[in-house]
């Protein structure tokens, strides 16, 4: 898959009573879409609302695509606002924004007029997801699109590293290992919403919410039984909410393992951290309070190696048809697998993997 991040596409943004416009279209309507410069896409407004809700988080809109242009030369891309929600409208893709309060003020006495989008697209030129948006003021102006090819088949070890550092596996985890993690996490989350009596796709915020108003709950209910008390009810009630917090914490562990370990790579990356001094800054970021604390010391300290190429998505110039990208490759595996389920056709994640694989 292709990034391409300029202004092929731009909406002017309209102030609504001294306020930022909430929602704003980001992609005018498909299918066919053709850009300032000539280059044309595909757009699926269904399949870029479905990747959007796959990522389980917000969107970062900046200051003249900061984030593809500044971020990774280390330059500070601060952000304007975040995309919160995606939605189709009329074949056209619009989103909700939640913008800042410097971005709010520039928009409203105009110092920014216009925003465009980054986003992903196919060989073919199917746009499949968004990446985000940036605010900009010559839209008329046709900007070079940046290409980030995917790492080719010399690289697809160093690919599967990435995957099995985001899961937190050893580095010479094989594929199988990589696979089972990643049906495991989901075998975890769907039981952990099922315990919780909630919808098994349910994200962190809901998880967290719905774990929230069952400790309020037991609370309730102990108080209850305290007037009134009834051994078995509270056994039941006391296992229940154990059960629950030992499924929340084993979430919440890999999710700061995993923030551990990209802040690791951004650092190697960078030059600033050597191989044989990770596991002690790793030690440094499992501490409380830890991770703050060396990502604020890595922003201070000089580069003193050459950028190690672990843990971050290699630029490449070789045949876009060896393009594998191991995040999109996990997100596909599992929509094909949930798409057979409700066909009522088990399929392994196995399976699905060489199914996207042999798709393309």
């Amino acid at each position: 898959m292709t990034t391409a991040t300029a202004t092929p596409f731009f909406t002017e943004l309209a102030a609504v009573a001294d306020k930022p416009p909430e929602w704003i279209e980001l992609f005018p309507k498909g299918p066919a879409i053709a850009a300032r410069d000539g280059r044309r896409w595909t757009l699926e407004p269904a399949r870029v609302v479905a990747a959007f809700a796959a990522n389980q988080g917000p969107l970062a809109i900046d200051y003249e695509h900061g984030q593809a242009l500044k971020a990774p030369a280390g330059e500070e891309a601060p952000a304007a606002g975040w995309i919160t929600d995606v939605e189709e409208r009329d074949g056209a893709v619009w989103g909700r924004v939640e913008w800042t309060a410097s971005a709010a003020r520039k928009i409203v006495e105009r110092e920014y007029r216009f925003v465009s989008p980054d986003f992903g697209h196919t060989r073919e030129g199917v746009i499949v997801q968004l990446n985000g948006a940036g605010l900009v003021n010559r839209p008329a102006l046709v900007m070079t699109a940046l290409s980030r090819q995917q790492p080719n088949d010399k690289d697809t070890d160093m690919s599967l590293k990435a995957i099995a550092a985001a899961l937190g596996l050893a580095d010479d985890a094989d594929e199988k290992a990589v696979l089972a993690a990643i049906s495991a996490g989901k075998e975890q989350s769907t039981a952990l919403c099922a315990l919780l009596k909630i919808d098994a796709g349910s994200d962190a915020s809901a998880i967290n919410a719905a774990v929230t108003a069952l400790q309020s709950e037991t609370e309730t209910a102990l108080a209850s039984l305290k007037a009134a008390p009834n051994a078995s009810e509270l056994a039941t009630v006391k296992a229940t909410l154990k059960d629950t917090q030992t499924a929340l914490a084993a979430i919440q562990k890999k999710d700061a393992d995993r923030e551990i370990e990209t802040a690791l790579d951004k650092a190697s990356a960078e030059g600033k951290i050597t191989p044989a001094s990770r596991e002690s800054y790793r030690a440094m970021c499992a501490a409380e309070g830890g991770l703050a604390r060396f990502t604020a010391l890595a922003a201070t300290l000089p580069v003193i190696c050459a950028p190690s190429p672990l843990g971050q998505a290699a630029i490449k110039t070789g045949d876009p048809a060896d393009d594998f990208n191991p995040t999109a490759l996990a997100s596909k595996a599992r929509k094909y697998q949930d798409d057979q389920a409700a066909l009522g056709i088990l399929v392994s994640i196995s399976e699905a993997v060489e199914h996207v694989k042999a798709a393309g």
